[in-house]
């Protein structure tokens, strides 16, 4: 596949024009180049046209320092839950997954 998979969104960003007399504006316009690049990446990883990981250095420079840590420990917390979720209900003897009368499974319900 190649480009495209999101539209070309980051052109829109790349291309979008505003005032910017103030500082926080000439900021803001600055940062919206770097999404726009981090989003040129991302579409081109998700399209083949860039190798996986291709895109951490464009997506990193558009975020505050330990956003990336902030989202890992966040994803650490909920994998902690479904891991400690699982454990007690194994532990307890409970399925973990109930029966239909249709013969199909509710995967992942109790």
């Amino acid at each position: 596949m190649s480009g495209g998979s999101m539209n070309y969104l980051y052109s829109q960003l790349e291309y979008a024009r505003f005032s910017t007399e103030t500082p926080e504006r000439r900021a803001f316009a600055k940062h919206l180049a770097l999404v726009a690049k981090a989003l040129h990446d991302i579409e081109w990883v998700d399209s083949g046209d860039y190798g996986p990981g291709d895109e951490i250095d464009a997506i990193r420079a558009c975020l505050t320092a330990g956003a990336t840590l902030e989202a890992a420990i966040e994803a650490a917390n909920e994998a902690h839950k479904v891991l400690r979720d699982e454990l007690e209900r194994a532990c307890s003897g409970r399925p973990s997954y109930k029966g239909r009368s249709d013969g199909r499974t509710n995967h992942g319900t109790t």
